[in-house]
């Protein structure tokens, strides 16, 4: 009997579909045959390892049944807000070129655009740029794009890159003087405490970022202005794909400017303010990655992590004939992953990439 389930498990895997294990435990070749929920929630979180390749097309999938069966279409990524239209223009295929300074999410871009492809247009999915904008130069170039764009502003001094710290607040006042209710407050919002942050040390580009990326004025942002796209009368609903710290339900105690202070991650500020969230976290179990021009092996294999009667990940994965990908219900199988980072925050679901491979560089030499 057992020989026989395990030889229809290695069938089913190689055509495709999902295999239960057990109660709350998936296996798969195919993310897209998964028991991800697409209802019940107002927002779905895939979190990452950043550098995965594997993510794109798990981030695709999930969107493609959250779009077929809820209408869901609106994406949010960790990015820059500043470079929002850009995207949006290369997403609806409007533009051919992936800007610049989002190279690090060409993968993802792409994955939006082969969706939208053959779309009307009011029937296309949208992408939404919900992050602060960093380093100091992106905050000045949003300051100049909506000075050119709020009547009265083009009589309006921006400040140097070197005078931000300490007079950008009082220009995103006097823009918010000028526009008023304007249809730019939300951007203006994301620029305060994008310069709030930049204040506190953080920095974030292309490149090894500086400073500490937990800090409310991040993590505050990015809430409000998904908050912001749920209150759209044509939205059914938000996926977002950020980093795996910032889709916990638990608070940090590596926050503030020294990482040293109570934190809240974005998903659970959602949740507090009354947000439904669904939090999926992805993990390596071993492989390659590569990010920010880096690239590097896991220092983790499966056999470091286990589930809740102590078998170990690799025992599992080698009963199941070593399916690309395996999924956890936490709700009804608790698993420990090879991060106690990640086990601490208390996603709703794990999705476990048995072996991953690193993302293609498509950022221009520098």
């Amino acid at each position: 009997m057992q020989i026989a389930r395990l030889l229809a498990l290695s069938a089913l895997s190689a055509i495709g579909y999902a295999q239960q294990l057990r109660p709350g435990v998936w296996a798969a070749a195919d993310p897209g045959t998964l028991p991800l929920p697409v209802s019940g929630y107002q927002v779905y979180l895939v979190g990452e390892l950043h550098g995965v390749k594997e993510n794109a097309a798990i981030f695709g999938q999930y969107l493609s049944k959250l779009n077929g069966s809820a209408g869901l279409r609106d994406v949010a990524i960790e990015e820059k807000s500043i470079y929002e239209r850009e995207a949006q223009e290369y997403i609806a295929g409007r533009s051919g070129i992936v800007p610049a300074q989002l190279c690090l999410r060409a993968n993802i871009l792409d994955e939006v655009r082969r969706l939208n492809d053959g779309r009307a247009v009011d029937q296309q999915i949208r992408i939404h740029l919900v992050d602060i904008d960093s380093p100091a130069d992106a905050i000045r170039q949003h300051l100049l794009m909506l000075k050119e764009r709020i009547a009265g502003g083009r009589d309006l001094r921006i400040p140097e890159t070197s005078d931000l710290k300490s007079s950008g607040l009082e220009t995103v006042e006097n823009l918010k003087r000028l526009q008023g209710s304007g249809p730019y407050a939300a951007e203006l919002r994301t620029i305060a405490h994008s310069i709030r942050a930049y204040q506190q040390g953080l920095e974030f580009g292309l490149g090894p970022p500086k400073g500490s990326p937990y800090l409310d004025d991040r993590e505050d942002a990015v809430a409000e202005n998904i908050r912001d796209m749920l209150a759209a009368p044509d939205c059914h609903g938000v996926v977002a794909l950020y980093g795996d710290d910032h889709i916990g339900k638990v608070r940090r105690k590596d926050g503030g400017p020294d990482r040293n202070l109570s934190f809240a991650p974005m998903a659970l500020r959602l949740q507090e303010s009354g947000v439904k969230v669904f939090s999926l976290a992805t993990f390596p179990l071993t492989g390659r990655y590569a990010w920010r021009g880096m690239e590097a092996e896991t220092i983790w294999s499966a056999a470091d992590g286990s589930l809740a009667n102590g078998e170990t990940l690799d025992k599992l994965l080698a009963k199941a004939h070593e399916p690309a990908l395996l999924y956890f219900d936490a709700k009804q199988e608790r698993v420990k992953i090879p991060s106690d980072d990640i086990n601490r925050s208390q996603p709703d679901a794990f999705l476990l990439i048995r072996v991953a491979t690193p993302m293609e560089n498509r950022c221009a030499v520098r």
